[in-house]
């Protein structure tokens, strides 16, 4: 799934003028370290941009992440008091929201938000209160909006249960001496005691506990802009997941980025630690927000969100190793097997600290009430 190739360079001009026009005085560079689509910075004359090649491999249907980015677009402009920014889409010379290239690929161009900076880690409890803020205010002005006005993008993503079923299909077709590896079988153990936490936010749908909203799909931390002079979140990126969704999955997997204080690919002998510090930073910015809005079943189940997320990346790690890395870009065998081990002594840190940060859930939200 992931794409390895870059294109040239003057693959990528050509595809950069199908939105600026003439490219003799324009600068193309690789940005950032996303595993999913190929992103570039351009620097024109006429300002700088994000360039993105969006990965058909994963999103099937690229046109429904422009749809659903231009009715995002459109709803935050009709809605300036909730404060939202969103980075301004750049249409193709030619009017459309996107440029195909000679393979049949799809780019688009957004505004570079700048100045800006992406945080290598929430420090302070400022920062934290300033993420949760940022999720919460997105997840208000999404809340303008009904499930069913946007488009998936990406199916079956967050369907836990899913990620369940394609490793034990993995499974079936891996190799016994695979399997039996010690961190392999240390890791399936540590899932097998788990498997009732696959369901549990199917389970409290099915329940009417929560309901379907529109989501971010991938609120880590590196998909926040923050102000460079300030500790003064500015913005979510990398937009490609909105879609209908459960909010448990976007606070789960923002407090998972956010308090894992050794980060997706630790090594050595610093252990994995879920900070409850930030945890309670970012849940009171985001309650802040969104208190109004979520019910008290709603508000208990975010305890269950904050394991489950965890749990969900370590199968899905887990399986693409088995797979032979088809869809995480890597940069050595084995890779994917240690995030698959981290994101589960992440989800075992959690455990041990449940009491706690359920204490941290019921006081951001009475606060805030």
């Amino acid at each position: 799934m992931h794409e390895h190739l870059h294109p040239d360079h003057a693959a990528l001009l050509a595809v950069a003028a199908g939105f600026v026009g003439d490219t003799s005085a324009v600068s193309v560079e690789a940005l950032g370290a996303g595993l999913i689509n190929a992103t570039y910075r351009v620097d024109a004359p006429q300002g700088s941009y994000v360039l993105q090649r969006i990965n058909n491999a994963v999103f099937p249907e690229p046109e429904r992440i422009m749809h659903n980015l231009s009715r995002l677009a459109a709803l935050a402009g009709a809605h300036p008091e909730l404060g939202v920014r969103l980075p301004r889409l750049i249409p193709a010379a030619d009017g459309a929201p996107f440029v195909r290239d000679g393979d049949g690929r799809i780019w688009r161009m957004t505004e570079y938000v700048a100045p800006s900076r992406v945080l290598g880690a929430v420090r302070t409890a400022g920062q934290a209160a300033e993420v949760g803020r940022v999720l919460g205010s997105f997840h208000r002005l999404t809340a303008e909006l009904e499930p069913g006005a946007l488009d998936i993008t990406l199916p079956g993503f967050h369907h836990t249960p899913g990620y369940l079923a394609a490793l034990d299909g993995a499974l079936e077709e891996t190799a016994r001496g695979a399997r039996q590896e010690p961190a392999i079988a240390g890791a399936l153990a540590f899932i097998d005691d788990r498997r009732a936490l696959a369901g549990a936010l199917e389970t409290a749908l099915a329940q009417g506990l929560t309901r379907p909203r529109v989501v971010h799909g991938d609120p880590k931390i590196d998909n926040l802009l923050f102000a460079t002079e300030a500790d003064r979140a500015l913005c979510l990126i990398d937009l490609d997941t909105v879609q209908p969704g459960l909010i448990h999955h976007d606070i789960g997997d923002c407090l998972r980025s956010c308090c894992n204080r050794v980060g997706e690919s630790a090594g050595g002998d610093t252990p994995v630690r879920f900070d409850l510090d930030i945890c309670a930073g970012i849940l009171g910015g985001y309650a802040g927000q969104m208190r109004a809005l979520l019910g008290s079943a709603e508000v208990e189940l975010i305890e269950t969100a904050v394991r489950l997320i965890p749990f969900e990346l370590a199968l899905r790690f887990l399986t693409d190793h088995l797979q032979g890395d088809r869809y995480f870009r890597v940069r050595r065998r084995g890779e994917n097997l240690h995030k698959a081990r981290v994101q589960l002594a992440l989800v075992a840190d959690i455990e041990r600290q449940a009491g706690a940060i359920s204490d941290a859930v019921a006081r951001s939200f009475d606060a805030a009430g």
